[in-house]
């Protein structure tokens, strides 16, 4: 071979090594750098607001860029970026055609370790597959600023009928109010309000006190008002209490079709509806959607006939409002806020998350962290239920409402009513009742939307309870004796349990003194 020949060949080969060289080494580097670029900046783009209330736990992998070279496919592919559900599905669907781009290497020997790198981005991206579609949520209500002075109980000698009420008030506001973040409760007397008072915080840490007017969740307090509002339907002749569920709902179905048609408006709100005792609460509590829980009754077994046994529900009490709602004609929430709200003067009353957050004077959840309350985020799963448990007020909407259902606006709520709800239907036991095993209670019930019970001497008390992450709730009253209590407060405190029947002995001891003095 010719000298010259010899060292142009010599000089093409040390070429095209250099060249070798600047190709494979440094091409892995600004690669990993531009995805991580591009990473940052969805993750950025995805970050929840600070103020946002729900976040999902869920996420998808975008598709790692496969290298250009073969000497690229050593270098190790950078990790797979995660993007929330919630971005909208342009900004993912750019994201992944962002990173898969690059032309897959030619001399690869093995695929990337990610499967989800060895394919092209889909141009629908798993969002569209993987995202349940979120029912559209409620309006909030449009809730105005009250400022309403408290009441304080009067002050009556030993021996005084309604001596008990001021005697109640200490209790609260010395037992209770000193060891919660904050409470608020109304007494009434001779159908007249004797004590209207708010005690603490609204929010621990914080001096924003509550008042009379601040709201508070009612959990199951709110089943009352979905059987007062059904009540003041078959009043109008919107409905019958023998109205069928399948009739109004005909795509709602149960396992056993027999009994399924044999459920009525009555069964749902009695808690007589023969199923196992919270059937699919279990569900509400991991926050599936309302609609997709009614469709799996059809798997349950019934444990009874309807209207043969008692069992606690949420999910099929709730089928009430939907009744209401195609009987009416209007929203569940709408109609409540049209026959009971509205004509009660319960101004600050509302349904659902977006209301009680529109709520200017609201009070925060808590929960317990070692001997002290500390603030929670309000759990939105259970305003799924609304009529079971998705009412907002105050405790002067709750003084308004137990007036009504003592029988003192019978221009909004006449006896023809009240008389059905606070009626027994459902036979069950003091246990079945939360009364635990105390000897005075007796001839145990749950009428619609009511629990309803003897005490002592005292028949036809009417009472019930809520909780709900943060909260409690109670209200008991006895029509004929025209005394009541409602109690509300943003903890979940255990002396709730002992506060009714706290109430019904003060009440009881100064009857007693009362006809002791005269004798």
């Amino acid at each position: 071979m010719p000298p010259l020949v010899a060292l142009l060949l010599a000089l093409a080969s040390a070429t095209t090594l250099a060249s070798t060289k600047r190709v494979t080494v440094p091409i892995a580097l600004p690669f990993q750098q531009h995805s991580s670029a591009s990473a940052s900046a969805v993750a950025t783009a995805a970050e929840p607001s600070a103020h946002g209330l729900q976040t999902t736990q869920f996420t998808q992998t975008a598709p790692a860029p496969i290298a250009s070279s073969a000497a690229a496919s050593s270098v190790a592919a950078p990790e797979p970026v995660p993007i929330p559900l919630t971005l909208p599905r342009a900004q993912v669907a750019a994201s992944q055609a962002q990173s898969s781009s690059r032309p897959a290497a030619p001399l690869a020997t093995k695929p990337p370790a990610s499967s989800a790198a060895a394919k092209p981005a889909s141009t629908t991206p798993a969002v569209a597959k993987t995202a349940p579609p979120k029912p559209a949520p409620e309006p909030a209500a449009n809730i105005p600023l009250v400022t309403t002075a408290p009441i304080k109980a009067p002050r009556y000698p030993s021996g005084h009928p309604e001596a008990f009420v001021a005697e109640f008030e200490d209790y609260v506001a010395k037992k209770i109010a000193p060891f919660v973040p904050g409470v608020a409760i109304v007494v009434v007397s001779g159908g007249q309000i004797k004590s209207l008072q708010g005690y603490g915080v609204r929010r621990a840490g914080t001096r924003e006190k509550v008042t009379p007017d601040t709201v508070f969740r009612l959990a199951s307090l709110s089943k009352p008002v979905a059987a007062t509002a059904a009540s003041v339907l078959v009043h109008e002749g919107g409905i019958s209490w023998d109205t069928t569920i399948t009739s109004v709902l005909p795509k709602v179905s149960f396992k056993n079709a027999k009994y399924g048609k044999q459920l009525t408006l009555r069964h749902a709100l009695s808690q007589s509806s023969g199923l196992p005792r919270h059937t699919y609460s279990h569900y509400i509590d991991q926050n599936m959607n309302y609609a997709d829980v009614v469709n799996r009754l059809r798997y349950v077994n019934f444990v009874c006939p309807p209207g043969k046994c008692y069992a606690y529900q949420n999910v099929t009490y709730s089928l009430a409002g939907d009744m209401i709602k195609q009987k009416s004609g209007m929203s569940f929430e709408s109609y409540v806020g049209k026959k009971i709200f509205e004509p009660l003067g319960m101004r600050s009353a509302s349904y659902g998350l977006n209301s009680y957050n529109a709520s200017p004077n609201r009070a925060a959840p808590h929960i317990a962290n070692g001997n002290r309350w500390v603030p929670t985020a309000v759990v939105a799963n259970w305003y799924k239920v609304a009529p079971a448990a998705g009412v907002n007020a105050s405790i002067v909407d709750m003084s308004k409402f137990l007036l009504g259902q003592v029988g003192r606006r019978q221009d909004a709520l006449p006896l023809a009513v009240l008389k059905p709800i606070q009626s027994r239907v459902t036979k069950n036991t003091p246990e079945q009742n939360y009364y635990g095993v105390r000897k005075a209670v007796g001839n145990t019930a749950y009428g619609l939307g009511w629990r309803v019970f003897d005490y002592g001497r005292n028949k036809n008390f009417v009472h019930h309870g809520g909780h709900v992450k943060g909260f409690r709730t109670e209200m008991v009253f006895n029509r004929e004796l025209q005394i009541g209590m409602v109690f509300l407060s943003n903890s979940e405190t255990r002396l709730a349990r002992d506060v009714i029947f706290k109430f019904l002995d003060m009440h009881e001891r100064a009857q007693q003194a009362a006809r002791a003095k005269k004798q």
